[in-house]
């Protein structure tokens, strides 16, 4: 079980350009230098910093919870003994609370964290400028990620990270497997969700196998710094900068999918900049044909397409741009969606 790869699919749910840090490793911190493995998402790292980069710092939302369908949660009160002692206030827990994960299969997430900000490079182009992108080409060559000046995608720096006070990744390693945390209500709770880093646990526990990252590692403590949760990748593909960057892209192509029973005929025109000039394509679709326009090169710019319904009277066009699609296309690759029966409605939309 790769339980960076699962925690990474379950972030890009919500946030589609991020790979999880399941292990918490402290550094993978904005400017950071290294190789990414796209199946997996293990960071190798090679530089902890980049030389002229200006790292920013805003707010986002305080709470981060994230558990598959399978996970059931719970929180109880208990009683303590009073033999542990709450970090923060320095006294003696003898009402506390637990919370307490099940996980009915193999491979369940539970992921909880208080959030403190998320830290990440001010000026993307700052990469490019000449001196750091000569340097960027030694460090990748010294890794045998590039050479000559050009840089293999998968090697990159870590261009924004999402750093949490406290939390915890657990991950269920058997079937019907259980964690639970005890402490102080206001220290649990401020460990899964709190703004003023002070949350701490008295005791943790677990049911059969789990994979436990908690941050504080430790009981009956605060954690000394914010931790790195999750992050973000600018890689490169020769010296074109691929802003965020998920997985290799040989280049881009567009899906433009006639839906069965789709009776228009439909007109395509595709339009689209290079360093090279202008390129054009054309081309008819006949109803439920569908086509794939590939090969698109990635340093192609503002690519227009423009979508026509042949009707009786009057044709329906549909107008679809992307002004820098590396830094919008993160997979590579979009739909076009075409509907309508002739001569009703039609509808083209973006997938």
């Amino acid at each position: 079980m790769n339980w960076n790869r699962a925690f990474t699919d379950l972030i890009r749910n919500g946030r589609p350009s991020y790979w999880g840090n399941w292990t918490l490793s402290p550094k993978l911190t904005p400017g950071a230098v290294g190789i990414i493995t796209p199946d997996t998402g293990d960071f190798t790292l090679v530089k902890e910093a980049t030389p002229g980069v200006t790292v920013s710092s805003r707010t986002v939302p305080n709470q981060w919870k994230l558990s598959s369908n399978n996970v059931h949660r719970t929180e109880t009160n208990v009683n303590l003994d009073g033999s542990g002692t709450d970090p923060d206030t320095g006294t003696k827990v003898k009402a506390g609370v637990e919370v307490k994960w099940e996980f009915a299969s193999v491979g369940s997430i539970a992921s909880e964290f208080g959030i403190a900000s998320e830290a990440y490079i001010s000026d993307l182009t700052t990469l490019t400028k000449p001196d750091t992108l000569k340097w960027l080409a030694e460090q990748a060559q010294s890794v045998s990620m590039g050479s000559g000046g050009h840089i293999s995608q998968g090697f990159g720096v870590v261009t924004s990270t999402v750093f949490a006070h406290s939390g915890l990744n657990v991950g269920s390693q058997d079937t019907s497997s259980s964690f639970s945390l005890t402490g102080s209500a206001s220290a649990i709770h401020d460990m899964l969700g709190g703004v003023n880093g002070r949350g701490s646990f008295l005791s943790a526990t677990q049911n059969k196998s789990v994979d436990q990252h908690l941050w504080p590692f430790k009981a009956e403590e605060i954690a000394a710094s914010p931790i790195p949760i999750a992050y973000t990748v600018a890689s490169f593909d020769g010296s074109l900068l691929i802003p965020n960057w998920i997985t290799r892209l040989g280049a881009f192509e567009i899906y433009f999918n006639n839906k069965p029973g789709c009776t228009y005929v439909t007109q395509i025109k595709l339009a689209y900049d290079t360093p090279q000039g202008k390129r054009n394509d054309e081309f008819s679709l006949s109803g439920g044909i569908s086509k794939t326009v590939g090969n698109i090169p990635l340093n192609a710019t503002n690519i227009h397409v423009d979508v026509k319904f042949k009707g009786v009277m009057n044709d329906d066009h549909y107008a679809f741009n992307w002004p820098s699609p590396l830094g919008q296309w993160l997979t590579g690759r979009r739909e076009i969606e075409m509907t309508g029966v002739w001569p009703g409605s039609t509808h083209a939309r973006e997938l």
